[in-house]
C-alpha cells in the first residue's frame, strides 16, 4: 500500500540540515554542501514495507541535481556564542531602541546608546518652559524662563524681566495656555540672571537641574522657548564650546559661557538649554553678531546653570 506523503511544519532548527525544498534550502551561515542522508534498507519480502512513490523518485532526481553555489558574504561571521544573562540584558537595552530583529537573531551590540531620543526629552521638559510678557507705558518684550519649583518661581535673564522690576507688568504663559500675573524676586545682572514668582499657581512641573561634570564639548542638546513670539519652539544642536567671554554691551557681560550651534533667537532669552537627558544645563542668552549688526548663524551663548544655583537657593526678596 502506497504511504502518502506528509508534511511537518517548518521550525528554525531545519536550519541546520538540508531541505528537500530545493533551491530555496541552504544555511547561510554554514556550508553549501550537502547533509549526509540516512536510508533505511527495505526488505523486498516485507508485502507491507512502503514502497517508493512516484514524489519520492522525483525528491531523489532533485537530490542527485547540483546543488547552487552562493558567494561569501565578505566581512559577515557568526556571532559567537555567549553564556549567562546576555540576552536578557540586549533584550533589556533594546526595548527603547526598536532593534528587535538583532534581539530576535541574538546579535548583540555593546555600542552606548543614547539616553533619550530629541523627541522624548522636548516632551519631557516642555511643561516645565514659560512664556514671559513685560508690558511697560512705551515697550513691550517677551521671553522665556523655566520652572525651579512647583510653587511658582521661574529662572530667566534678568534682561528679560528688569523692566518688571521698574514698575512693567509681568505676565506667565505656561506650556498649558494659561496664564498668570508674576513679579521679580532676585536678580543678578553681572550673571545676567533673575527669578521671577508667579502668583496665584501651584502643582506646577519643575525642570531638572545638571548636577556633577559640565556638558561636554559635541554633546547633543536641545533649546526650548519663546522665539520671536512662538512658544514651545524646539531646536537642536550640540555643545560647540565651553569657558567662552562673551561681551554683552551689558556690564562685564558673560564669562564662562556655553556656546552651541542649536538655534537661539530673540525671545529665546531664560530659556533653558537641555541635555538628552532632560537635564537644564543652562540659560539661553546671547548670540553673536557681526559689525554691521546682523546676527551670525549657530553661535548662540547660554549661562551655565551652576552660575545660578546660589540665586536659585538665595533668600527671596
Amino acid at each position: 500500500m502506497e504511504q502518502a506523503p506528509t508534511h511537518t511544519p517548518y521550525t528554525p532548527a531545519q536550519y541546520q540540515r538540508v531541505r528537500n525544498d530545493y533551491p530555496f534550502s541552504y544555511d547561510p551561515w554554514g556550508s553549501t554542501e550537502p547533509a549526509e542522508t540516512k536510508t533505511e534498507a527495505v526488505d523486498p519480502s516485507n508485502d507491507e514495507a512502503p514502497r517508493p512513490s512516484s514524489m519520492d523518485k522525483l525528491g531523489e532526481l532533485f537530490k542527485q541535481m547540483p546543488r547552487p553555489r552562493f558567494p561569501e558574504h565578505v566581512g559577515l561571521k557568526r556571532a559567537p556564542k555567549r553564556h549567562g544573562v546576555t540576552a536578557v540584558v540586549v533584550a533589556a537595552a533594546l526595548l527603547s531602541s526598536g532593534a528587535t530583529a538583532a534581539a530576535t537573531y541574538g546579535i548583540a551590540s555593546y555600542a552606548s546608546q543614547p539616553s533619550a531620543s530629541p523627541q522624548a526629552t522636548a516632551a519631557a521638559v516642555q511643561p516645565s518652559v514659560v512664556s514671559l510678557d513685560v508690558v511697560g507705558q512705551d515697550s513691550k518684550s517677551t521671553g522665556s524662563g523655566v520652572i525651579v519649583d512647583e510653587g511658582g518661581r521661574i529662572l530667566t535673564n534678568n534682561h528679560v524681566v528688569s523692566k518688571a522690576a521698574n514698575g512693567a507688568k509681568l505676565t506667565v504663559t505656561f506650556n498649558d495656555g494659561k496664564k498668570a500675573p508674576a513679579r521679580v524676586l532676585q536678580q543678578d545682572p553681572r550673571a545676567d540672571l533673575a527669578v521671577v514668582q508667579a502668583d496665584g499657581v501651584k502643582d506646577l512641573t519643575p525642570a531638572k537641574l545638571a548636577y556633577g561634570p559640565e556638558p561636554e564639548v559635541g554633546q547633543q542638546v536641545i533649546a526650548i522657548g519663546s522665539p520671536l513670539g512662538l512658544p514651545g519652539t524646539v531646536t537642536s544642536g550640540i555643545v560647540s564650546a565651553l569657558h567662552r567671554s562673551v561681551p554683552t554691551g551689558n556690564g562685564a557681560g558673560l564669562g564662562n559661557a556655553i556656546q552651541t550651534d542649536a538655534a537661539i533667537n530673540h525671545g529665546n532669552s531664560g530659556g533653558p538649554l537641555v541635555n538628552m537627558d532632560g537635564e537644564v544645563v543652562g540659560i539661553n542668552t546671547a548670540v553673536a553678531g557681526t559689525k554691521k549688526g546682523n546676527e551670525a548663524a549657530g553661535l548662540g551663548f547660554t549661562v551655565p546653570i551652576d552660575q545660578a544655583r546660589g540665586l536659585i537657593d538665595g533668600p527671596a526678596r
